[in-house]
């Protein structure tokens, strides 16, 4: 069963989002297009709703955080 998570520090994206949890997270990912062979989006959502140990969380949120910013929409400012 897929358990929650929350970001810590939260995920702030270029457009004002804030991404606080896996909720969150799946909202995000759910309203992207999809671009096969461009991007990870399915492999995300599949890990997003799936996490189901504190492995499988780390692994789930590392890959999101990764494809945000292969996205280039992470707010880097401090």
């Amino acid at each position: 069963m897929p358990i929650d998570f929350v970001f810590n520090p939260e995920l702030r994206l270029l457009d004002g989002t804030i991404i606080r949890d896996r909720g969150d997270a799946l909202k995000f990912a759910q309203s992207q297009e999809l671009r096969p062979g461009v991007d990870d989006r399915d492999e995300i959502l599949h890990l997003l709703e799936r996490a189901g140990d504190p492995n499988e969380v780390e692994a789930a949120g590392q890959k999101f955080r990764d494809w945000l910013a292969e996205l280039e929409v992470l707010d880097q400012r401090p």
